[in-house]
């Protein structure tokens, strides 16, 4: 699913003018994106000089948790690590 993040649109209209499906178009000067309309092509993502336009992917709350947990393993062990690395000076 695609989304507009407005604090970042300048509402250049480069999307409107790219989207084959016609689903974009400006509402108050920033890009809205018509999701009945929308394919998911991605071709706004890359001509969006401001980055404005991005891909959101739901993640279940059990797979973000355990992502989490993962990651603060690894980075428990890149501090242990560099404290051996430390101590051997």
């Amino acid at each position: 699913m695609l989304q507009v993040r407005k604090d970042l649109c300048v509402g250049c209209g480069l999307c409107t003018q790219h989207c084959p499906q016609g689903a974009i178009s400006l509402f108050q000067g920033k890009a809205e994106i018509d999701r009945r309309r929308c394919n998911s092509c991605g071709q706004c993502l890359t001509i969006c000089p401001q980055g404005a336009i991005t891909e959101r992917i739901p993640v279940p709350a059990q797979r973000l948790k355990t992502t989490v947990v993962e990651l603060q393993a690894q980075a428990d062990d890149i501090i242990h690590r560099l404290e051996g690395l430390k101590s051997r000076k």
